[in-house]
């Protein structure tokens, strides 16, 4: 008795083709999440930082080869002059590009050390807000003051040095408790950290160009209100309750208290 494919006239040696159903029957939308939960994973470098955190990493590095090969540097860095003309892409843009080896290793590191635990405790999409948000107020901040001093108008402001310093105080302050190695030697608290930060950023600076680094000072202020929850929200209604207060001390002045007939009258 000779098998069924030798009745049907088929040949026995062809492979069979077996189909995955179980895929088969996903929807699309599966299928796209599938995707990109897949290239997500390529940016934690194994599982070591968050997704978010190896993607900034990533996208630095690669900036910063492409604006040095490319020499493309002189349309993306923060200059307030050009800002206030309209420029406003440059807000963000400066903080992506480093023109040095050195200060992009070393920045790399630290944004791979202290990010991690902040995107941790902050979640993924507030750590990206908060970095872009330092880096914008921070350009802001220099904008300003540069309508008040103008050489600083004409100063060309570049690299992530001043938001990942902001990110160290950030850090420092979430996490006051925790070591770390200072010069990878000197064991200090987060909370010594935050004071060496802001210390060694202001010797720098007098010892330099004091105007160079307004944006590091900026970005570094700018990140203590926003952990300390200050806002110009809460300083605004701050101020009018203040100013409330005041009214009503002022309109209490206006009665006295007089005894007619042993009864209290207002």
């Amino acid at each position: 008795m000779r098998p069924d494919h030798a009745e049907t006239g088929t040949d026995a040696s062809r492979p069979v083709l077996l189909r995955d159903s179980a895929n088969d029957r996903l929807p699309l939308s599966s299928k796209k999440m599938r995707r990109v939960h897949s290239i997500s994973e390529l940016f934690t470098f194994g599982g070591r930082v968050p997704a978010t955190v190896g993607g900034l990493l990533s996208a630095i590095v690669a900036a910063s080869l492409l604006g040095r090969l490319g020499q493309s540097i002189a349309f993306v860095d923060l200059v307030p002059g050009l800002v206030w003309r309209g420029q406003v892409w440059r807000l963000v843009t400066w903080t992506f590009f480093e023109t040095s080896p050195i200060p992009l290793l070393f920045g790399c590191l630290t944004l791979y050390w202290f990010g991690r635990d902040l995107c941790f405790a902050w979640g993924s999409t507030r750590f990206l807000t908060s970095f872009l948000g330092i880096a914008a107020g921070a350009a802001a901040v220099t904008c300003l003051i540069a309508r008040v001093v103008p050489p600083l108008l004409r100063t060309p402001f570049i690299g992530a040095w001043p938001v990942i310093l902001a990110l160290t105080v950030a850090w420092s302050i979430i996490f006051p408790e925790r070591q770390v190695l200072f010069m990878m030697v000197l064991p200090i608290a987060g909370r010594t950290l935050v004071w060496i930060t802001l210390g060694g950023t202001l010797l720098y600076a007098v010892f330099d160009t004091f105007l160079a680094y307004v944006p590091h000072l900026a970005a570094q202020l700018l990140m203590i209100a926003y952990c300390r929850g200050w806002s110009l929200r809460g300083l605004w209604q701050s101020l009018r309750i203040k100013q409330y207060e005041r009214r009503a001390r002022r309109r209490a002045t206006r009665f006295k208290v007089v005894r007619k007939e042993d009864r209290w009258l207002n």
